[in-house]
């Protein structure tokens, strides 16, 4: 399977396409529209100094303030250098020989699923892209990790709590690692409908996933973390990698994010708006669009699979999703950025999907 990158790649797509990087325009990448935080880069500035001396590899003060956000025991917090840093850690820590994907989702479950030697068994989703009861089938006996990404990654569509704490149940029964991805739940409107933090201390096979990248637009910073409702998973994912994962900068950005909820009210309020807006103009356009909740928008051109390529000659960047399992050449996924860059975007599809000048 292909990996995609994102953010990383913008110098070799400035140098293809023939402009600076600067002037490239990156609907690939879902960070927040409202970039760097003040507050979270003086932190980081600050602890500058500090990088003299190892980082704490327990990440203590950052996971107090997890557990203080969180309403989660600091036994039942891991953190890491990313979510994807974390994924291969849960991966090779609970070496899960049967794992069961939503299709599609996003492809780096997979990577480091394999990479650990899982069998990987698809829930394939219809044409509507939403978890159904069906799911609860699948999980058996010789399931041993199952993955939700809620909203999911690459549609944005949300799955109800509800349906989430059945698979739960279920997973209790069979002894079932049930990881559910959070990481752009918390950019969303009503995540508390939605997330299940509640019940971590009630379900011993949960995992929630979690990741200071995209709410905080710090992903060349590396942060993410952990809840589990069992500590032994905690210690397995500690052992899985090497005990500096963390570095001071990173561990002091993340304590600055939790301190501070300002910023994050405006994200989510940012974000609302623009995604009103931007579903809006969708509709006008000539194209199929789900009815995501997240910091992106999910939509098919049918029968065109170069918008990708005909969106680079007006400096935008998007993502093409091809390389999702259950999702064709003509899936696409964009990010929910700033007005005047949103605005940009819908010009230019304007002009290549309906010929408007």
């Amino acid at each position: 399977m292909k990996k995609i990158s994102h953010g990383g790649n913008i110098y070799k797509k400035a140098k293809e396409m023939g402009i600076r990087e600067e002037d490239i325009l990156d609907f690939s990448a879902n960070i927040s529209p409202l970039g760097l935080p003040e507050h979270i880069r003086q932190a980081m500035v600050k602890a500058i100094d500090q990088t003299i001396n190892y980082p704490d590899p327990d990440c203590s003060r950052l996971k107090e303030a997890i557990s203080k956000e969180d309403a989660v025991s600091e036994t039942k917090i891991a953190c890491g250098n990313g979510g994807a840093d974390l994924l291969y850690r849960l991966a090779f820590g609970l070496q899960p020989k049967k794992v069961l994907l939503p299709a599609p989702a996003f492809v780096e479950y997979e990577e480091a699923l394999s990479a650990a030697g899982a069998q990987i068994e698809y829930y394939r989703m219809t044409e509507d892209f939403i978890i159904k009861e069906d799911i609860l089938e699948q999980i058996t006996e010789d399931t041993d990790f199952v993955v939700i990404c809620n909203p999911n990654n690459p549609t944005g569509i949300l799955t109800e709590r509800e349906r989430i704490l059945r698979i739960l149940e279920r997973a209790e029964k069979t002894k079932t690692f049930v990881m559910v991805d959070e990481c752009f739940l918390e950019i969303c409107k009503n995540e508390k409908e939605y997330t299940v933090k509640p019940f971590i201390e009630k379900y011993e096979h949960l995992i929630i996933l979690k990741s200071f990248t995209k709410l905080y637009a710090i992903p060349g910073v590396r942060l993410g973390y952990i809840l589990a409702g069992s500590e032994k998973v905690i210690e397995r994912v500690n052992r899985a990698g090497q005990a500096w994962s963390v570095s001071h900068i990173a561990q002091c950005a993340g304590v600055a994010a939790l301190a501070d909820n300002i910023y994050k009210e405006k994200v989510i309020d940012t974000v609302a708006e623009e995604l009103a807006y931007m579903k809006k103009e969708f509709f006008k356009l000539p194209v199929v669009l789900y009815d995501g909740a997240a910091n992106y928008l999910f939509f098919r051109t049918p029968k065109i699979t170069d918008l990708d390529k005909q969106l680079e000659g007006h400096g935008i960047m998007i993502r093409n999703c091809s390389n999702y399992v259950n999702l064709g050449r003509d899936y696409w996924r964009v990010a929910v950025k700033a007005h005047e860059e949103n605005k940009k975007l819908i010009k230019a599809l304007r002009m290549i999907l309906k010929g408007e000048e």
